[in-house]
């Protein structure tokens, strides 16, 4: 390896972010409705596909399947991955998360496991062509769920902006 590819990896390490954050997530739709979990945050209530972060010796495919049934008490089967979404805080690049959309179909429908320590509000099945009535996060996945069968772009980023 010659010098300057030397300082390209060396910078490349130097400017990783400290913060990534990785989210496995489920879309899981069931006649005609996708379930959602209405989340609380600081600077609002939000929809989010259920999901969450990974424990020490899962693959992200377990990790999507265990966070979907202890958020919602839905027991899936992964059939496929849907979509990768970056969020990257404009104000603060070291704060970055990617998620991990995978189709799934419902095996059985039972209790959630947890409430998320209270940030959990409600676990809600929506039609997705009134999925636009609400504020689900990452909004472009709602256009993306109502064109189903078209081809779509398998990555996209979103940019925090406060």
């Amino acid at each position: 390896m010659d010098r300057e590819n030397n300082l390209n990896s060396y910078n490349s390490i130097l400017f990783m972010p400290e913060k990534l954050g990785l989210r496995p997530a489920t879309i899981t739709i069931h006649n005609g409705k996708v379930l959602m979990v209405c989340s609380k945050y600081p600077d609002g209530d939000y929809y989010l596909f259920p999901g969450g972060g990974m424990e020490f010796g899962e693959t992200i495919e377990q990790t999507a399947i265990r966070e979907t049934l202890e958020e919602t008490g839905v027991k899936i089967k992964i059939k496929d991955i849907f979509h990768i979404n970056e969020y990257i805080n404009n104000k603060d690049w070291n704060e970055r998360s990617i998620s991990i959309f995978f189709l799934a179909e419902v095996e059985e429908i039972g209790e959630p496991l947890t409430n998320d320590s209270g940030k959990i509000k409600d676990i809600v099945w929506i039609d997705i062509k009134d999925l636009n009535k609400y504020d689900v996060k990452p909004s472009r996945m709602i256009e993306l769920l109502q064109n189903l069968e078209k081809p779509h772009k398998i990555y996209s980023i979103d940019f925090k902006n406060n």
